[in-house]
């Protein structure tokens, strides 16, 4: 009897001790969803002040930079308070250079995925993806705020440099200059997807040498990635825009 009395009371210890655990964790989550919901309650409000008030902070200089620390502060993007409310050179400028800084983070924390060669439109989506460019069309970066912030950059050196292949832009972050066929790989990739040693062949009627030294160059920089898992064993070299998606 006194065993019997003894496990019945572990289990109800248990039990409770489960009960509130779950009590617990309820709680800590109700916590976070207020906090969560009153920090957007201050976000919207200093960016409805950033829109309303946009001359008087472009025209006072102290009070932007107060501003802006807020701003960061709350957690909102430096990028997003510089493209609103924009209406000077000055207000342009400032969306252009934060724009900036954000491309050159992209492309430090890409290249290993991508060997140095990021594709505009990729890196449109990574940025746009952040609820306040899908929720507010005013601050939506597009891919001509892309290029004017890469003109900028020109005067800083060429370490990002634009550079077209097929019909698609990209913004080279690597050293390694790309030659004239391979160029024309990366175009034929960008197709499919990728390319094989055959591929090349019949499309641009290449010796196989030429046509896996190339490849091997891709390879070793990072822009293409190799399968050796296709259906019929042969090597497929993958553009990274597409392993990726």
């Amino acid at each position: 009897m006194p065993v019997g009395r003894g496990l019945a009371s572990f289990e109800s210890s248990a039990h409770k001790k489960q009960q509130y655990q779950t009590l617990g964790r309820k709680l800590v989550e109700e916590q976070r969803e207020q906090i969560k919901t009153q920090l957007q309650v201050f976000q919207n409000a200093l960016i409805t002040f950033r829109k309303q008030h946009a001359e008087e902070l472009r025209s006072n200089p102290d009070l932007w930079s107060k501003f802006s620390e807020i701003c960061r502060s709350f957690g909102i993007d430096p990028l997003v308070i510089s493209s609103l409310g924009i209406g000077s050179k000055a207000d342009r400028q400032e969306k252009y250079n934060q724009l900036a800084l954000r491309i050159i983070d992209i492309c430090k924390l890409t290249k290993s995925l991508n060997g140095g060669m990021l594709l505009v439109d990729d890196l449109l989506d990574l940025i746009n993806c952040e609820s306040w460019f899908t929720e507010d069309p005013e601050v939506k970066i597009t891919e001509q705020d892309v290029l004017t912030s890469l003109d900028n950059l020109k005067a800083l050196g060429d370490e990002l440099q634009l550079i077209t292949i097929g019909n698609k832009n990209y913004i080279k972050s690597t050293t390694e200059e790309i030659n004239a066929d391979q160029g024309l790989i990366l175009s034929a990739a960008d197709i499919l997807g990728y390319v094989t040693v055959a591929i090349l062949r019949d499309n641009f009627k290449w010796r196989s040498y030429r046509c896996k030294s190339n490849l091997e160059d891709l390879v070793s920089n990072g822009i293409l990635w190799v399968d050796d898992q296709s259906e019929n064993h042969e090597r497929r070299y993958w553009i990274t825009s597409w392993i990726n998606k």
